[in-house]
């Protein structure tokens, strides 16, 4: 029963998205998989363990591992060793599967600060570790080398994530050349995508308070940018056409941007103002399944008001994890993973 740890070096950097990718792998070559997360900063439901079990693995009858621990601000040595010595309980049910998948703890705490705390869980759980890096301008090799230090010969590759395509090329001959120069196992880098940016049309009414014109359609979908629909000069299909999988800002009374947007490949419109979409508007949306949803604000400041937006995408998706599956496939050296194939 091969136990693969997936540590971060701090939060968001791509730990869920590794999880869900590998436990679809193993799946698809016929072994069984299942998830595990000993720890959370949830107050309720950990939205990570009720994914997989509510989505990801919801087919699949596998014992079940014990409830997240909650996981302190911070932890000296001897309270990781506490904490770590928690976890006994979840070795009958890890030894059920042919792989088990163990999400975090990252390498720093809640607070921000370095401890064991992954390296007592490794050694706890017996686990081998795959460490995510978040891309960031400036990597420290050092840095990330002392860092990793605690898990020793547990340590079976390290994965950079997020990487902005105009520095691929000088991060691959600098940090990772120096990483792999240190003798630390480098699976690879993965490039930065919009993809697993994306929300979707709940959050987005969500997120602005806005409302839904009719009853609405496919709310579950993926929206990976957004247009605004002003006083544009091109063809609506030139304009509109551009781009799949986009939510398009626009005036309520605006009906002739409307009917462009929605010939192409629009999830959904977001009607500003004041005003009312035509009744026509309405039947073709709803003949389409593009929810309509309206906001009070005008256009400027409801695109403002999306910037925020993106903090609270999340990997909670299963058209996500097959993406970030495709990407893992395409630029990463899976070999030290065969154990999962």
């Amino acid at each position: 029963m091969p136990a693969i740890q997936i540590c971060g070096d701090r939060r968001g950097v791509g730990k869920t998205s590794l999880a869900g990718a590998l436990v679809a792998r193993a799946i698809a070559s016929g072994k069984s998989a299942g998830y595990y997360k000993p720890f959370t900063t949830s107050e309720t439901t950990d939205a990570d363990v009720a994914f997989f079990s509510e989505d990801l693995l919801a087919s699949r009858e596998t014992p079940r591992f014990p409830s997240p621990v909650s996981l302190p601000d911070g932890a000296g040595a001897a309270q990781a060793d506490a904490l770590a010595a928690q976890l006994g309980d979840s070795q009958a049910a890890m030894a059920a599967f042919d792989v088990a998948m163990i999400e975090g703890p990252d390498l720093v705490s809640p607070a921000g600060e370095s401890w064991t705390l992954p390296g007592k869980v490794s050694e706890s759980l017996d686990s081998q570790v795959l460490l995510v890096l978040g891309f960031r301008a400036k990597l420290s090799a050092e840095t990330t080398q002392s860092a990793i230090g605690q898990f020793g010969e547990r340590l079976s590759g390290v994965i950079l994530n997020g990487v902005t395509s105009h520095r691929l090329r000088e991060t691959e001959l600098g940090f990772l050349r120096q990483l792999q120069s240190a003798g630390i196992p480098v699976l690879g880098m993965l490039p930065e995508d919009r993809g697993m940016l994306a929300v979707t049309v709940e959050q987005i009414a969500a997120h602005l308070g806005g409302h839904w014109v009719q009853e609405p359609e496919n709310t579950d979908v993926i929206v990976e940018r957004f247009l605004i629909g002003g006083n544009i000069m091109d063809a609506g299909p030139t304009y509109f056409g551009r781009y799949a999988n986009q939510a398009v800002v626009t005036r309520a009374e605006r009906p002739d941007i409307q009917l462009a947007s929605l010939m192409e490949d629009t999830r959904c419109l977001v009607l500003t103002g004041t005003g009312e979409p035509t009744d026509y508007i309405k039947a073709e949306a709803m003949q389409r399944d593009v929810p309509l949803i309206r906001v009070e604000q005008e256009t400027l400041p409801t695109v403002e008001a999306l910037a925020g937006l993106l903090d609270e995408a999340t990997a909670h998706s299963t058209w996500k994890i097959e993406r970030f599956s495709q990407l893992i496939q395409r630029h990463l050296d899976l070999s030290p993973l065969e154990s999962i194939r």
